[in-house]
């Protein structure tokens, strides 16, 4: 008599190995590098057989999608409503590098990574795309009424970005020190901006 099939009871297994693969290369992603991300490798952690492996990502950029967004849910990038109710231009952009300096610190260790291994740009150029825009989403709303205004974009993102934060931190300023000197260069330029 053949075994009755139920495909519920399945699912959440299925689920449960994905995710645990998807955690394993995580970890060796951060700890070891995307070259040392075999599918042997993440086998063994994820405690799973190679196969499994092809058999949830047929495609390598798959497994490496899949690891862009486990690192990205676990960032937990910054909201716009954190902007809800504040007209002030000045409290609104120190709310935002507020918000874009913690993201920063939290996610330093991945940005390196993704500076240090060049066969992330080419996996990770889609998704990186879209964080890009996500990013310049948060921003605009910070800016408020100046939002549409390319400009005040382009110099609050290099005035606040991460290349401008990191530099400062490796001068030795705090964080708090990074975000007010950015707010004494970009708050008067945006004020001046205003119609």
């Amino acid at each position: 008599m053949p075994r009755r099939y139920t495909l519920g009871k399945r699912a959440a297994p299925k689920a449960d190995t994905r995710a645990r693969i998807v955690a394993a290369a995580v970890e060796i992603y951060r700890d070891r590098g995307r070259a040392a991300a075999s599918n042997l490798a993440i086998a063994r952690a994820a405690d799973v057989a190679p196969a499994t492996i092809r058999n949830h990502f047929p495609e390598p950029d798959q497994l490496s999608a899949a690891v862009f967004d486990a690192v990205f849910d676990e960032l937990e990038p910054p909201s716009t409503a954190i902007f809800e109710g504040i007209e002030d231009i000045e409290v609104r952009i120190r709310r935002l590098a507020e918000a874009l300096v913690e993201f920063y610190e939290r996610s330093g260790s991945w940005w390196q990574a993704y500076q240090r291994e060049p066969e992330l740009f080419g996996d990770w150029s889609s998704r990186v795309e879209r964080y890009n825009q996500r990013m310049d989403e948060f921003m605009r709303a910070a800016l408020g009424p100046l939002g549409a205004d390319d400009d005040a974009l382009a110099v609050v993102d290099a005035v606040i970005g991460p290349p401008t934060h990191f530099a400062l931190r490796r001068r030795g300023l705090s964080a708090e020190a990074a975000i007010d000197l950015g707010l004494q260069v970009v708050v008067p330029w945006l004020d001046a901006r205003r119609p």
